[in-house]
């Protein structure tokens, strides 16, 4: 280094270093790699309120620069760099850093200007590609400086980069680098963490592992702001009940509110402060609005100026200019103005209640005035609005207003009471709802009240799981239907439908949902749209229709409301079959998400078809992902809530497919002991008969039949299973006869019956093919994959790919999916004793293997890295000479190295 670099680094020290990642940072490897690839841009900006992780980014990117090569220098910024001659000091101290500076000036120029000209000059003349990093830009203010960094920026060569990290917009010639393409951009939503890197976020830091419900809360609450999470993390790791921190973790919260108040709003002047405070109360902030809160003020050039300096304000998309806080920024802000001023609280709420009753937007004005103890005002509002929120499906939002209003105000109002009993029928369960009609006693009433209620004790008898209860009463209620509201009236059809078809009435139940869609009225109906499509689809998907099933299920979750363009997502009566069919699909990420979206509502809710349905898909996927224990916790929760509920066939449920998992595991003595724990005889003697969405497939005959083939006792299995295929038959079960024939399929293979089981499986893979079935064959386990084989393999090596070439690539997407197998022995498997025993943590290993685990599973379990799993595994497959995982697998349990 030269005597002129030297005199230039002097005194800089730490401001040319880039930041440590430490190990406990989430690496965020699709921005880097994104930036990374950037080709073209002199600029990259990333711009976030503190605590967003932009130096986390930007110290990722410079590394991986690096390590391909790339020259780097960095550059922290402070207010003592709005001197120029001291940014040019600093910058001429990073380009120092670059290459060789056997070609930089060797001393400061004698003035600014001089000095200004040699920096740009040297910055133009670097020859190699290279990248400058600027950290906390929003330091710099002075318009010197930033004329500077803009010259900078339009010297750069074709092939350097300056990257910039910024708190806000800088006041740089941004807009036409964007037009140009010679700019990327991360703001505050790329650089939020996604749910899962919130969940690799704290396990990486603290090796906290949240329940799925508590993760989906502390994202949403958090809305991925890293630094919340890191400070939520600190308690999290201290505490014992984490999901009640969770539950109540908020702006207020001391570690939040400290860093909110020195990071955030002691950055803003008295003024701003105080409007902060006053609009914190408000969902949405519309410049109108926020001027009647803050008379005086200038509302539209404040969010925008707040937005631009990124205070945790942001402008919501749209025509006109609306913003929002975070929601983390707004509870500490709420929090405040009531330990601060707690008499303008009801003033404000009151003062919003009246603007949005001006602009003729009554549910928020309802919101405000609940909060201004308005209630007089806010029930006559309720009764005015709420059958059109039954109606759009805004069920929860009715919940809540109930929840706040006074229960004795609400039971003096008949039609009040009613839609109270609706929303918690939809929202609270059952249970709940029968308390309300009972406390109201709505059903002594008579005309449109009492009709309206009897409609409302049948659909609670059907979500009881007591449908031929809910058809009695239903046939009554029908009867005074005349008298109730269309609504009430398009409901219990549309019950009677769900009724009808669980008795294995189709007819009665076609003729019911015939008139409950005669009485929709257009895309207004939202909720009874969803319910009858809903219901159609398990009609359908009984039926063996998948593909129609499908349609009907996209059409019930997407059902609109003429106001509101966002997708109908209220309800978890379509969202859990069509995440159910979905996964049938195999499109499992999408799946997973619309369960964890609808699991709370399930379990709010208690439909026992519904816990089932997503307990179950969700154990499946999590098991196809490696993630056993997870899949066993799933089957765990949803027995516990059977049991903390009294639903018998919700914990005979679990257990089912608990039973199924051994099975795919190959612990036939635990799948044994499960199955004869679920359930006693007058369970399945009551349910036998009835067309149940989560037992169409698994009953305790079905399932008990899959566990006598894996046995070796096939033939008493196919006793059972030709009993059940004469039951299914006459009552038209289709998809339950096409799951009975692949299981009769691979008990006569393993029966030695090899020319019945192929002509039988056959006929079913191709329908099972017309209606696009994946996992409903590949989750049955090894019986039915031999079986599937035995078909498949001659006819993909015959004439069939030219024959018929749809059938043949969907059928090579289950052989692909199933795998070569092992039950024959064969497959390249050795059979020989490997000459250099396995060690004590292989035999781990293969045993954590044989039971599903991924590698990052095996890992976690074993505290080991993934490398040193993946290390363990080439030497298994090394000993025992086999080239996958299911090779290794079938190898051991030859040779009896596994049970």
């Amino acid at each position: 280094m030269s005597n002129g670099s030297f005199a230039r680094a002097a005194g800089l020290g730490a401001k040319l270093e880039a930041p440590k990642v430490g190990t406990d940072v989430v690496g965020r490897g699709d921005h880097v790699q994104r930036l990374r690839e950037a080709d073209g841009a002199r600029l990259i900006l990333l711009h976030a309120p503190s605590g967003f992780g932009k130096t986390v980014v930007m110290a990722q990117l410079l590394e991986e620069m690096r390590q391909h090569g790339g020259a780097t220098a960095w550059l922290t910024l402070d207010t003592a760099d709005n001197d120029a001659a001291r940014l040019i000091t600093g910058l001429q101290a990073a380009l120092d850093r670059l290459f060789a500076a056997s070609d930089a000036p060797n001393a400061d120029a004698d003035n600014d200007g001089t000095a200004m000209v040699e920096l740009l000059d040297r910055v133009s003349g670097l020859a190699e590609p290279f990248a400058l990093f600027l950290d906390d830009f929003e330091t710099l203010h002075e318009d010197a400086v930033l004329t500077l960094v803009s010259r900078l920026i339009q010297t750069l060569p074709a092939h350097g980069r300056l990257v910039i990290g910024s708190r806000r917009l800088p006041d740089l010639p941004m807009a036409r680098l964007r037009v140009s393409g010679e700019m990327v951009e991360l703001d505050a939503r790329a650089l939020r963490f996604s749910r899962d890197e919130t969940r690799a976020f704290l396990s990486a830091t603290r090796a906290i592992d949240l329940e799925e419900a508590d993760l989906t809360r502390l994202h949403a609450k958090t809305e991925g702001w890293p630094v919340a999470l890191r400070l939520a993390s600190i308690v999290l790791a201290e505490t014992s009940d984490q999901s009640g921190f969770v539950q109540d973790f908020s702006g207020s919260d001391r570690l939040v509110s400290d860093y909110l108040a020195e990071n955030i709003l002691a950055t803003q002047d008295a003024v701003v402060r105080d409007f902060l405070l006053r609009t914190s109360i408000l969902r949405a902030l519309e410049p109108a609005l926020c001027e009647a809160l803050v008379p005086g003020s200038d509302a539209t050039a404040l969010l925008e100026r707040l937005a631009s300096a990124n205070a945790l304000l942001n402008r919501i998309d749209g025509a006109a200019p609306v913003y929002r806080f975070h929601s983390l920024f707004a509870a500490y802000l709420r929090a405040r103005l009531a330990r601060e001023d707690p008499d303008a609280l009801p003033r404000l709420h009151g003062a919003a209640m009246e603007w949005y009753l001006e602009n003729e937007r009554p549910v928020p004005a309802i919101d405000h005035g609940i909060a201004a103890r308005a209630t007089d005002h806010v029930l006559a509002l309720v009764e005015e609005v709420g059958q059109a929120c039954l109606e759009q499906g805004r069920i929860r939002l009715l919940t809540r207003w109930f929840d706040l209003l006074p229960k004795s105000r609400v039971a003096e109002a008949p039609r009040l009471a009613l839609m109270k009993t609706w929303a918690y029928c939809f929202t609270r369960g059952p249970r709940e709802a029968a308390v309300v009609l009972d406390e109201c006693g709505l059903e002594e009433f008579g005309g449109s009240t009492g009709a309206e209620a009897l409609s409302i004790r049948t659909m609670i008898r059907a979500m009881s799981d007591d449908f031929r209860g809910a058809a009695e009463i239903g046939r009554a209620a029908l009867e005074q239907a005349g008298a109730a509201s269309r609504y009430s009236r398009t409901v219990l059809a549309n019950c009677m439908a769900n009724a009808f078809s669980v008795l294995g009435a189709a007819d009665a139940a076609l003729e019911n949902l015939d008139e409950a869609r005669a009485e929709l009225d257009g895309p207004d109906d939202a909720f009874n749209t969803m319910y009858s499509e809903a219901v159609q689809g398990l009609i359908d998907l009984q039926e063996n229709r998948f593909r129609e099933a499908k349609a009907r299920f996209r059409l019930a979750a997407a059902a609109r409301r003429s106001d509101d363009r966002r997708r109908f997502n209220g309800n978890a009566w379509a969202g859990v079959p069509l995440a159910c069919v979905r996964y049938e699909e195999n499109a499992q990420d999408e799946a997973e998400h619309l369960l964890q979206v609808f699991l709370p509502i399930v379990r709010d809710v208690s439909l026992p078809d519904h816990l089932i349905l997503s307990h179950v898909t969700l154990s499946r996927i999590a098991f196809g992902h490696g993630q056993v224990d997870h899949a066993f916790r799933y089957l765990a929760e949803l027995e516990q809530v059977g049991q903390r509920r009294r639903l018998d066939r919700v914990v005979a449920g679990a257990r089912l497919e608990r039973t199924r998992l051994y099975l795919r595991q190959g612990n036939v003595i635990a799948a044994r002991h499960q199955i004869d724990r679920v359930g006693y005889d007058t369970l399945w003697q009551e349910i036998r008969d009835l067309r149940l969405p989560a037992n169409d497939l698994d009953t305790r005959e079905i399932t008990g039949a899959r566990v006598l083939v894996a046995e070796g006792r096939a033939q008493e299995a196919l006793a059972i299973l030709d009993a059940e295929i004469a039951s299914a038959g006459p009552r038209h079960r289709k998809r339950r006869l096409l799951v009975l024939d692949f299981l009769r399929a691979g008990a006569l293979l393993r029966s030695g019956e090899t020319g019945r089981a192929r002509d039988l499986i056959g006929e079913a893979l191709r329908t099972s093919a017309r209606e696009g079935y994946h996992r409903l064959i590949v989750d049955e386990g090894e019986a039915v994959a031999d079986a599937v084989r035995a078909w498949a393999g001659p006819a993909l090596a015959g004439d069939l790919p030219r024959r018929d070439p749809v059938f043949a690539e969907w059928l090579q997407e289950i052989s692909d999916a199933i795998g070569s197998g092992h039950a024959t022995g064969g497959a390249g498997v050795s059979v020989q004793a490997p000459l250099d025993p396995l060690t004590k943590k292989e035999l781990q290993i293969l045993r954590l293997l044989s039971e599903g685990y991924s590698n990052a599973a095996m890992s976690e379990k074993l505290f080991v890295s993934d490398s040193t799993v993946r290390t363990h595994l080439r030497n298994i497959n090394s000993k025992l000479d086999t080239a996958s995982r299911t090779q290794a697998v079938a190898a051991a349990r030859q040779l009896g190295i596994l049970g």
